[in-house]
């Protein structure tokens, strides 16, 4: 989503983690994700004909339910990705 919003100027963070075998590790997760009618594309202020959008803008509802489906239920529906997303030259 940051990649989008930022038309590629940044990019998401990959998770990451370190296992330590001497002490316990305590892990509270935090989500963030827009409301579900919220149109993700990248931000007017980034965009320019310099740097046209490499994005098109798509619903976040429809697509967290499509990923949520697709990873957990593993049902026959298409893994959607950013990516899918993108806006090829």
């Amino acid at each position: 989503m940051y990649s989008v919003w930022s038309n590629d100027t940044y990019e998401s963070v990959e998770h990451r983690a370190r296992v330590n075998s001497e002490r316990e590790r305590f892990s509270i997760p935090f989500f963030f994700y827009p409301a579900h009618y919220t149109i993700v594309k990248p931000l007017e202020e980034l965009v320019s004909e310099k740097n046209p959008p490499k994005y098109k803008p798509y619903n976040w509802g429809k697509f967290f339910v499509s990923r949520k489906t697709s990873y957990f239920k593993k049902l026959d529906v298409e893994n959607i990705q950013i990516y899918h997303f993108r806006i090829s030259n």
